[in-house]
């Protein structure tokens, strides 16, 4: 192994070829540079708009999604969507130039496909980091072309962009317009149904106070039962006593009778004057017989009026019991009423939920297809020029002072791997250390180096005798 002052000994001593070899390379560096075209790279800085401030956005973009957000439009701007609107509007297809290169090209596809290939080459889009900016950058070799190219780009990005955004909605306007003929038919069924439900029992609608007028109805008719029942009883019972008693002259009805009272207090009389005639006269005597028939005349009214009395008792009970009956009807009469009402307003109650439930989704879903109407009408998008692209007035490539840089490094590398593999394949003696490790024996003098005349004299010496001698390396 070569130590690092062997290897700066076998440089100097090889410096000419050195240096050849590092000026070879610069040069020819610096030749193909200046002979290579130039590549003139526009850029197009675009702005996108991610707080949510777009009317038909509710919320902006979360923070952790923003990353993704900007990688995806990057892949849209290199899309062959965004080529192809290029192409078009940039009428690629009829320049002459562009086919006559797609002629000398000879590819085995079609124009379009070519040029698609080869902007999407051309092209390029990337974001910086903690930035909404994305720039878009264009090479060509002509300043003038690439700024076009990088607008045209620009241009044709914002367009896709607003076609994804609106062509979805376009779409779903159809639908959401069939959707909404649909709920408005349902909603008008469901009108129809309620009104004709309405029109044919008379009513308007769910009416709580009607159903509290009903209900204290109800509550009177009741009443009403409870009190006629209770006269209905008390008539019976008055009737049953008069009917079933022997004792008439305790019954109340009968001593609450005044002409009752009266006709027996009379009855008293005439038959206490009887007793006095029949004690005195016999049963033959004038005065006799016309107290006996004082005394059976008064029965007889007497018969007669109780009679009646229990004839009103009679008619009161069947009188009584036939209000209970119409009470009764009337009170079965009202509850059926409350239950048909209750019904009615049941009925009217869930048809106007299908009404109310049917104009929900209508507004509903008008509400959406507007809301989709205005999105496919949208003529803009989140995203704005920052700066236009403009022709710049310093090719991007060939960098020639980087080039001659990186020419100078790989020419000194070149030169030493160069120089010592030449030194490995013709090892040569060119100092004391190097006699020492080939020959094993002690150096007992080292000769001064010769003055640079002498050196040229005795180097023109050595290749005279080399002639002679070819198997003998010189030595430096």
């Amino acid at each position: 192994m070569m130590g690092l002052a062997q290897m700066l000994r076998v440089l100097r001593g090889r410096a000419l070829l050195f240096t050849t070899i590092v000026l070879v390379v610069v040069t020819g560096v610096a030749l193909i540079s200046l002979i290579s075209p130039k590549k003139y790279v526009a850029e197009l800085a675009l702005v996108v708009d991610l707080q949510g401030n777009d009317p038909m956005k509710e919320t902006a973009l979360a923070p952790s999604l923003v990353p993704t957000h900007l990688a995806t439009q990057t892949e849209i701007i290199r899309s062959r969507n965004v080529a192809m609107k290029v192409i078009d509007k940039m009428d690629l297809t009829n320049q002459p130039e562009v086919i006559a290169a797609f002629q000398d090209s000879g590819a085995d596809t079609d124009l379009q496909s070519w040029l698609v290939a080869n902007l999407l080459r051309a092209v390029d889009a990337k974001t910086s980091r903690n930035s909404n900016i994305i720039r878009i950058s264009y090479g060509s070799s002509d300043p003038t072309e690439a700024a076009n190219m990088a607008n045209a780009f620009a241009d044709a990005y914002i367009q896709t962009s607003l076609e994804l955004r609106v062509d979805p909605a376009r779409r779903q306007v159809t639908w959401y317009e069939e959707q909404v003929a649909q709920l408005r038919d349902a909603l008008v069924a469901a009108q129809t149904k309620l009104s004709k439900y309405q029109a044919d029992h008379g009513v308007l609608g769910v009416d709580a106070a009607r159903m509290d007028v009903e209900n204290a109805r109800l509550q009177e008719i009741s009443n009403q039962l409870v009190a006629v029942q209770a006269q209905m009883f008390d008539a019976n019972s008055r009737n049953q006593q008069i009917s079933s008693s022997d004792q008439l002259d305790s019954l109340p009805d009968l001593m609450k009778n005044p002409t009752i009272q009266n006709l027996k207090a009379e009855l008293a009389r005439a038959e206490s004057k009887l007793a006095e005639v029949s004690e005195r006269y016999g049963v033959n005597h004038p005065q006799y017989i016309a107290s006996n028939a004082e005394v059976a005349s008064l029965k007889s009214k007497l018969n007669v009026e109780i009679g009646v009395t229990r004839g009103s008792l009679v008619q009161s009970a069947a009188i009584a019991r036939r209000q209970v009956g119409e009470v009764q009807k009337a009170l079965e009469e009202q509850k059926d009423r409350i239950i048909a009402l209750k019904r009615q307003q049941d009925e009217l109650a869930v048809l106007s939920r299908d009404v109310e439930s049917a104009r929900t989704a209508y507004d509903a879903a008008l509400q959406q297809a507007n809301q989709t109407k205005l999105e496919s009408r949208v003529d803009r998008t989140n995203v704005a020029i920052l700066n236009q692209a403009t022709p710049p007035l310093l090719p991007d490539s060939p960098k020639v002072l980087l080039n001659l840089v990186v020419g100078l490094f790989a020419g000194i590398a070149l030169a030493i791997g160069l120089i010592l593999t030449l030194e490995v394949c013709n090892r040569r003696l060119r100092s004391a250390e190097d006699l020492a490790d080939f020959t094993d024996l002690p150096v007992l003098a080292e000769l001064p180096q010769l003055p640079p005349t002498a050196r040229r004299h005795g180097r023109r010496e050595v290749r005279r005798a080399l002639k002679l001698q070819p198997n003998v390396a010189p030595a430096n």
